[in-house]
């Protein structure tokens, strides 16, 4: 017998951060939802496992300030309605490092927003963050940065829209997809779904399902780092509440980043923004190149000398960025539809602006106009240029 498809309103595909706040504000304003899963919920085969990433209102660029405003409201206000903790800011904030320029470009964004923030010299800094060493640099300080328990989050989202009342089907596979008579089948090794709307949120997958996107997602692969003090007595700086996170823009492109004692007991998480090309997200990372453990190893020695760099690090881990050519975001209708968008290639940057992403999306799959304006992450950006892209 021939199964039909069994119906929703909107189907989101992709239970990761995207994802899950995607599905979550659907569910919310009434609209019956489903989320596929290809894995189980929670799964850490791509890039929204974890127990910490960054939060910072600090960018140079407008449209993030906007997300991330809208995400840490949202965020405080499911703190208070679930009664748990989901962001940790450091008692100094976070400071970032970088030219002069870049961080005046920051300091004009955030003022665009109402957002607290404060220039410093290289010795000012210095003097306030004694931990970091940092000599030829401008700073910037984010007071509102911090650590995000990103595994809490997701669990959140996932909760409430369970709560809701969404639907959720793992170890479902999308094989296929098409847009007929004003909605959207999808083919998946559970049967066929069907909706006016659907939303890709792939992570890694973009390409896989998605060939023919005007993008191709780079996807790499990072090494984790974790670090402890050299001194015992120090243990206490690197708690959550204590460590400022940190952000260091290098004059040759490279982007380090650390925060505080989340993940593993009483060592600092230090990482640097990039690592190993990864052509298939499919197959497991074999050996990572050494080289990406010894350039976070170098960075601390000269500038967070209080971290031990001959015993550690004390723990790697592996994680999955995927990104586009110009490593900002995409978020998009699929050219041609106007029932199907794609959420993606937000890797190292994505997690704290999740709410603000997923609230957006789901307003565009309502037909509302989204709370900003999302033209910065569209696909246009790949089309104009050479095809090579």
């Amino acid at each position: 017998a021939v199964m039909s498809a069994q119906n929703f309103d909107v189907i989101v595909v992709g239970a990761g951060i995207i994802g899950s706040t995607t599905a979550y504000h659907l569910q919310k304003e009434g609209k019956k939802t489903l989320i596929i899963e290809q894995f189980t919920l929670g799964h850490s085969n791509g890039s929204s496992h974890g127990k910490s990433r960054i939060t910072k209102y600090a960018h140079a660029d407008t449209a993030y300030v906007a997300l991330v405003s809208d995400a840490t409201a949202q965020i405080r206000e499911l703190e208070k309605k679930r009664g748990e903790q989901l962001i940790v800011v450091s008692e100094t904030g976070g400071v970032i490092y970088g030219t002069k320029e870049l961080m005046e470009k920051n300091a004009a964004a955030l003022r665009q927003y109402n957002k607290p923030s404060e220039i410093l010299t290289a010795q000012e800094a210095r003097n306030r963050y004694p931990l970091y060493h940092y000599d030829d640099y401008s700073a910037l300080v984010d007071p509102q940065a911090g650590v995000i328990l990103a595994n809490k989050w997701l669990a959140a989202f996932q909760d409430e829209f369970r709560r809701a009342g969404g639907t959720v089907s793992e170890h479902t596979l999308v094989k296929a997809f098409k847009e007929e008579n004003g909605s959207v089948l999808l083919n998946t090794c559970k049967g066929d779904f069907r909706a006016p709307k659907v939303v890709f949120a792939l992570g890694s997958w973009i390409n896989k399902l998605l060939p023919d996107l005007p993008v191709k997602g780079r996807t790499e692969i990072l090494s984790v780092c974790y670090w402890a003090p050299k001194n015992t007595a120090d243990i206490p700086l690197v708690a959550p509440e204590k460590y400022p996170v940190h952000l260091v823009y290098q004059p040759d492109g490279r982007c380090f980043f650390s925060m505080g004692s989340v993940d593993v007991a009483g060592a600092v998480k230090f990482m640097l923004h990039g690592g190993q090309a990864h052509y298939d997200t499919d197959v497991p990372a074999g050996d990572i190149h050494e080289r990406f453990i010894e350039d976070v190893r170098a960075h601390i020695e000269k500038h967070v000398p209080f971290l031990d760099t001959v015993n550690g690090p004390v723990n790697v881990e592996r994680c999955k960025y995927t990104m586009s050519p110009d490593e900002h975001y995409v978020i998009d209708y699929l050219p041609g539809s106007k029932n199907i968008q794609v959420a993606g290639c937000m890797s190292g940057a994505g997690f704290k602006n999740s709410p603000g992403v997923g609230r957006a999306v789901a307003q565009r799959a309502m037909d509302q106009q989204p709370f900003t304006d999302l033209s910065f992450f569209s696909l246009d950006r790949f089309k104009k240029r050479d095809s090579h892209l």
